[in-house]
């Protein structure tokens, strides 16, 4: 019998489509621009988008509404990064929330099918003191020789009867809203979305989905619980005040690996490194003889991995996102044990593992003026706004701006949403960073 071959998981690409106009809108996917919240009455902490190193305030790279198959939340992703070169290659650098904002027609579901649980208990109650009362009296008419007493027949089989079997709540679907079924990557150009979803939230309900019973809350869950909450204290007050690049659109396409021979933009930038792949491993040759090679000789950056990471990008080389929760990520050169450390943590919240979600590709850094605003920063630094500080000691701690060979993303595979269902939650969630020289 042959053996089957696994299918590889679909990857979705966000490729540039253009200036955002008028950036107002939470339920789209894109590069740069001003954070978009879901209820912009309670935004985030200053903490989601403060460098950790610097202490200033970060930018927005990248922000996405992904809602998940089944689930109840509005969900939004946002990708921070500082633009100074000297906080790049440093943990806190960069930074990913998830947010959570419940769908109204699921909310209002669940307040309904509470109610509906509250009045069947009050029925249940009532039918119970109605029981024992003509239990009661069945006893009395019982000394009188009455067989039957009274309650007989249908009318006072109340105490010890079978309850009626509930109608299931949520039978009669809600209306769906639109916006919480529409995918990652929804965009106004009606591009093909991430992660298309097949059920609305309130059919979660009718299928027995409900708010779970709450559970006595551990020590542990409670420093959780306060750690989390820190990213609600001192709420980013003007979202317009925080520094942004101009947002751009991103438009959603399947990944396809058979066009390599369609492909019409340069590489240059990559074929340098694979040239110089092949070059070094001719001189290693030379100079080692019939010796066997090792692959540490080779610059760190210059590896299988990135080798692999440069000829899928090949395919579609102006890919700025890659998307696929629960999917393999491209790593960009061979992982460090603190970075597989980060990958397999389990969530801190529930304790679940995380998956792979997302990974930015360093196209980001060719749309993203990054560099032009780290100049700009860097002349008002020049002006006389850092006192006691050479020139040449500014222009190596700006440099170029933020730097990166590609941002990875993992997530709660449980899509936890710690506290009361209606809260608006903001949860931080692990990010790995990989450079040209990693």
């Amino acid at each position: 019998m042959s053996k089957q071959v696994k299918k590889e998981a679909t990857i979705l690409l966000g490729i540039p489509d253009g200036e955002i106009k008028d950036d107002t809108d939470a339920y789209i996917t894109k590069l740069g621009g001003l954070p978009v919240w879901l209820d912009p009455q309670t935004p985030p902490s200053t903490k989601v988008c403060t460098c950790r190193i610097c202490g200033e305030a970060m930018y927005l790279i990248f922000q996405s509404y992904v809602p998940l198959p089944d689930s109840p939340y509005h969900r939004v992703l946002y990708v921070w990064g500082c633009n100074k070169r000297s906080c790049m290659r440093k943990d806190g650098s960069f930074s990913v929330i998830r947010s959570h904002v419940v769908d109204p027609a699921y909310l209002k579901a669940q307040r309904q099918k509470e109610e509906e649980k509250r009045r069947k208990e009050e029925k249940k109650k009532a039918a119970t003191e109605a029981a024992m009362a003509n239990h009661q009296k069945f006893q009395l008419g019982d000394v009188w020789g009455n067989a039957t007493g009274f309650g007989s027949g249908n009318a006072g089989t109340g105490f010890g009867m079978k309850k009626a079997p509930a109608t299931p709540f949520g039978a009669t679907p809600f209306g769906t809203v639109p916006s919480a079924t529409t995918p990652f990557g929804a965009t106004p150009f009606g591009t093909t979305p991430f992660g298309t979803t097949t059920k609305t939230a309130a059919s979660v309900v009718a299928g027995g989905k409900g708010h779970q019973p709450k559970k006595k809350t551990t020590v542990d869950e409670k420093a959780l619980m306060e750690k989390m909450s820190g990213l609600t204290v001192d709420p980013i007050e003007d979202t317009l005040s925080l520094p942004h690049f101009p947002g751009h659109y991103l438009y959603i396409d399947e990944e396809r690996t058979d066009n390599y021979d369609a492909m019409g933009i340069d590489m240059s930038r990559y074929k340098e490194y694979l040239d110089m792949e092949k070059d070094l491993m001719m001189d290693v040759e030379e100079t080692w003889g019939g010796e066997t090679y090792e692959k540490q000789h080779l610059p760190r950056g210059v590896d299988k991995q990135f080798k692999k990471f440069t000829e899928r990008v090949e395919c579609a080389p102006s890919q700025c996102v890659r998307y696929g929760f629960g999917a393999q990520p491209l790593f960009y050169g061979s992982l460090q044990p603190q970075q597989q450390e980060k990958m397999t943590a389990p969530c801190p919240y529930c304790r679940g593992p995380r998956v792979f979600e997302f990974q930015l590709m360093p196209n980001v850094l060719s749309i993203l003026p990054t560099t032009d605003y780290a100049t700009k920063e860097q002349d008002s630094v020049g002006k006389g706004k850092v006192k006691n500080i050479d020139t040449k000691t500014v222009l190596e701690s700006w440099n170029v701006g933020m730097e990166f060979g590609t941002i990875l993303v993992f997530v709660c595979q449980k899509d936890c949403h710690p506290g009361q269902l209606e809260d608006v939650r903001y949860i931080e969630e692990a990010i790995v960073v990989q450079y040209e020289t990693d």
